[in-house]
């Protein structure tokens, strides 16, 4: 399986390495971004293959984010983690590439499991 691109967007370090080891484990490469504004702007210079994105943002959130890009045609799977999981599925309900949420703490072989299947329906 060729390595696929993932953009990880939180403004936690601990959680971004954490992705990051999991997801490089798997072959795949990744960019990292903090907040929202940052991840917008890298996105349309290159999108990936899927986002994994904090609900919960500095400069524009999670929500906000998704929104701007699926506003301008930009449809990248998306899996969305939050600490208020609920919220968030409300919120991101009218959201088609939001693909599945992550409440925090996430279970790491889940996330695993989740990041490969999304990237192999791509």
């Amino acid at each position: 399986m060729m390595g696929k691109r993932v953009m990880i967007v939180d403004d936690q370090i601990g959680i971004r390495l954490l992705l990051e080891e999991i997801i490089k484990s798997e072959g795949h490469a990744v960019t990292a971004c903090e907040n929202g504004k940052e991840a917008f702007d890298k996105i349309n210079k290159e999108a990936p293959d899927l986002l994994v994105v904090d609900y919960k943002l500095p400069i524009m959130d999670g929500y906000a984010l998704i929104k701007s890009l699926e506003e301008q045609g930009t449809n990248i799977p998306t899996i969305l983690m939050s600490g208020l999981a609920d919220e968030a599925s409300k919120k991101c309900e009218g959201l088609s590439t939001v693909k599945n949420i992550f409440a925090k703490p996430f279970n790491v072989e889940d996330a695993r499991e989740t990041i490969n299947r999304l990237l192999l329906e791509k």
